[in-house]
């Protein structure tokens, strides 16, 4: 008999993001400049002042930085997240109400593996974070999508939220705000009616904010302050203070849940990176050097989103909405591709093999957005932004000519 393995991991694709980086990286051997509007990735580094206190710890002879730490992370960290939270969403949490895990990614699988069973059904939106499908199928759940439609503003359809409950079955609606893909953020109105639903029907709501601090026009939302027993709330340092190569994140909720995911994340990981704790630690602590950093950073990425959605405008036919918070822009360009035979999967084959840009298929995100592509923005300067987006423009009518 040969060997096996376990079929279940056949659900399961490639990130596309991580897809198109190996891409870039081969073309990037041959000499070839490729202008990433693809990726969610900061573009601005932690501050100096912070990269300066770590390089001066590097330099001690002893086993601060690489020693384990406890599962959950460091008490002291947990105490500035639980201050952190207090200060931006003005709730109060007790330090065990927190576990400290390794990334986004795994605050995910910690917290779905603790809460979901096979055959259970979960909420989502369409479009929503492409890892989520992933997750899902592999944990063998039901996913039931919801329309959010640009036209709307990628609000969620509350009321079609509440028809497609069925008792006995959903077990949790996941919410994202800011969000990725969109850069929608939830409107406190349909937050509270969600949180009603939540409560009435016994539902968690998995809420994923690791956008929370890149907002620029309206203020988040704490859904935990609506359903503090109902909500688990995701975080991530990837985009703040802009760390994601280091993999930190934190997960927060009623304590006898997160107990449960600090357990499977111990499973997972056995701890998070210790280097990455102190680093967020001492950025913590630091809470005026935080306010002028994460101001600075949403001054240098609204320039970018600017600069983008202006060049966007000379598109014909691309709708697209102005995101209010995060790093994308979703661009229907339907009106176009559609008497093309194209969709935003083959456009974004042809944008970055013939023109040296990336961007990501809107597909990845949802059925509702197979004529999409998502652009990111702070990654690039706002001149390569610029003239990324000229080469989408130019593309697109080169194609409409051969028609």
């Amino acid at each position: 008999m040969g060997l096996r393995y376990n079929r279940d991991v056949d659900v399961l694709r490639e990130s596309p993001t991580r897809a198109i980086n190996r891409i870039v990286e081969r073309f990037r051997r041959e000499g070839r400049d490729v202008i990433m509007l693809s990726t969610g990735e900061p573009g601005v580094p932690p501050p100096g002042e912070v990269r300066l206190w770590l390089s001066e710890v590097l330099k001690e002879d002893s086993m601060r930085l690489y020693s384990y730490t406890p599962s959950p992370g460091f008490l002291s960290l947990r105490e500035a997240i639980v201050g952190d939270v207090r200060d931006i969403d003005g709730v109060d949490l007790t330090v065990d109400q927190v576990v400290v895990v390794t990334g986004g990614q795994a605050s995910m699988f910690s917290t779905f593996a603790s809460i979901l069973e096979p055959g259970d059904e979960v909420i989502l939106m369409d479009p929503t974070y492409f890892g989520y499908w992933n997750l899902l199928a592999y944990f063998k759940v039901k996913p039931t999508p919801i329309i959010a439609t640009i036209e709307e503003g990628f609000q969620p359809d509350v009321e079609a939220v509440k028809e497609s409950i069925v008792r006995g079955k959903t077990k949790a609606l996941i919410l994202t705000s800011p969000d990725n893909p969109t850069g929608r953020v939830l409107d406190w109105g349909v937050a509270r009616a969600l949180a009603e639903i939540a409560v009435d029907y016994g539902l968690w709501i998995v809420y994923d904010e690791p956008y929370k601090t890149l907002i620029y026009e309206g203020e988040h939302v704490s859904m935990y302050k609506l359903a503090p027993e109902n909500t688990i709330s995701l975080y991530a340092f990837s985009k703040d203070p802009g760390i994601p190569g280091w993999r930190l994140g934190y997960v927060y909720g009623p304590e006898w849940i997160v107990r449960r995911i600090a357990l499977v994340s111990e499973a997972i990981t056995y701890n998070p990176p210790s280097v990455a704790q102190h680093l967020v630690l001492e950025y913590l602590r630091n809470r005026e050097l935080r306010r002028k950093h994460v101001e600075y950073v949403k001054r240098v990425y609204m320039e970018r989103r600017d600069v983008m959605l202006e060049e966007l405008s000379k598109i014909k036919n691309a709708k697209y909405m102005k995101p209010a918070g995060a790093m994308f822009v979703m661009v229907n360009l339907g009106e176009v591709l559609e008497p093309l035979g194209l969709d935003g999967a083959k456009l974004a084959e042809k944008l970055l093999y013939e023109k040296n840009v990336a961007v990501i298929p809107g597909e990845f995100f949802g059925k509702s957005t197979k004529m999409y592509i998502r652009l990111s923005f702070p990654t690039e300067t706002p001149q390569r932004i610029r003239e990324g987006v000229r080469r989408i423009k130019e593309l697109l009518e080169t194609l409409e000519t051969r028609q």
